[in-house]
């Protein structure tokens, strides 16, 4: 579905927001897409390998992105395949049908590749040889891939709860539940664990920590408060991914603020009025958001200063951005791939990766960055080895 015509569908059932588990973007749809500028690349990029898990899907904001150990790529699609792939080939290493419509993941960890599906159920594959380990029935549609640190997978909800469970056998450890608002977008951020802690956003517009042996509470941070006449003036939601680099946070809602804190304490850092759906990305120096309108923007890490901003991708369904080698790295809506500067967000290069969107964030292992496109395509892609990398 183009931008345009998803902007249609959800104006028409806002007021369905909470059966239909959210919405996507608010914007206006008498303006078409940011056509592809032209530009001369100024690095070369190689397409490594690329190949295909399951079929496309119709299914808006799945939360489905290619996972890694390291040696091997996994991912999964809605119809419910599941493969593994070398790396660096691209081969095939095992392929698994789960007969489950797979709406997020796959999160790696314990040796487990863990999804959610539309039905509401937690999946457990053997990392190894993608035989099940084990399934939980939890009741609520997962739109954001679980995490795993510890013998512990965290699960983010459509139903604002955020649940362990144990990664032996999928018994129930601990349980959250914040309160939902009547209008939600659809999607969640994903869990990510650091230590012993788990920090997850939510849909009433808070970022929280909690700790991974039995969810006891650590702090919770307001990144969007509700204001406007209209529920969809009100909503609020942190849905986009979040990021932690070090001891640090950094996590943005929509209609909301792009926030640094600190991880330990939840002390806010910086903050900069800034309202996104897709997310960010952070490396050492920099935080990289997308904004509700599709700018890719750098924000100083240290201050939450604004240090460049590109328009040029705008209403396209950009990504969050990765940061990968010297380069910043966003799939859109058409299954384009663009390499910007993480200097001053210049195009450097771009490729064509999948024929429908890409949903997910790429995803760097080593010398390689990972792309999915929701109609399966798997694409894997490098910086010419004779370009100077970081």
């Amino acid at each position: 579905m183009k931008p345009a015509a998803r902007i249609v569908v959800m104006a028409a059932l806002a007021a369905l927001a909470v059966l239909a588990a959210g919405c996507g973007k608010k914007k206006d749809v008498s303006e078409p897409p940011a056509k592809l500028v032209e530009f001369q690349p100024t690095i070369r990029i190689d397409k490594v390998w690329s190949s295909k898990v399951g079929g496309k899907s119709e299914r808006l904001r799945l939360g489905l992105r290619p996972a890694s150990d390291g040696a091997r790529i996994f991912a999964g699609a809605y119809d419910g395949q599941v493969a593994s792939f070398d790396a660096e080939t691209g081969k095939k290493v095992w392929t698994a049908k789960t007969n489950l419509p797979l709406t997020a993941g796959p999160g790696f960890g314990e040796g487990l590749l863990t999804f959610g599906t539309a039905d509401g159920e937690l999946l457990a594959l053997d990392a190894a040889t993608g035989e099940e380990r084990w399934r939980q029935a939890i009741g609520s549609e997962i739109l954001a891939a679980p995490a795993i640190g510890s013998n512990v997978v965290v699960v983010r909800t459509v139903d604002g709860r955020l649940r362990g469970y144990s990664a032996a056998n999928g018994s129930v450890l601990w349980n959250i539940e914040q309160n939902l608002p009547t209008l939600t977008l659809r999607g969640n951020t994903a869990p990510r664990v650091s230590g012993r802690l788990v920090v997850s956003g939510f849909n009433n517009g808070r970022v929280a920590a909690y700790e991974l042996a039995n969810g006891d509470a650590a702090w919770e941070v307001a990144i969007a408060n509700p204001t406007g006449r209209s529920e969809l003036e009100r909503l609020v939601d942190v849905s986009a991914g979040l990021s932690i680099v070090g001891n640090d946070v950094y996590v943005v809602g929509y209609h909301g603020r792009a926030v640094g804190i600190d991880l330990e304490t939840g002390v806010v850092l910086w903050q900069q009025e800034m309202s996104s759906y897709s997310g960010l990305g952070a490396d050492i120096t920099s935080v990289y958001v997308t904004t509700d309108f599709d700018a890719v923007v750098a924000l100083d890490r240290q201050s939450g200063t604004q240090q460049w901003r590109q328009e040029a991708l705008r209403l396209r369904d950009v990504t969050a951005p990765t940061r990968f080698a010297n380069t910043l790295v966003v799939g859109d809506y058409q299954g384009y791939v663009h390499w910007l500067s993480p200097d001053n967000g210049e195009f450097l290069a771009r490729e064509h990766a999948a024929g429908k969107r890409i949903s997910g964030a790429p995803l760097v292992v080593g010398q390689n960055v990972y792309v999915q496109g929701d109609d399966g395509a798997i694409a894997a892609f490098t910086v010419h080895r004779d370009e100077p990398q970081t």
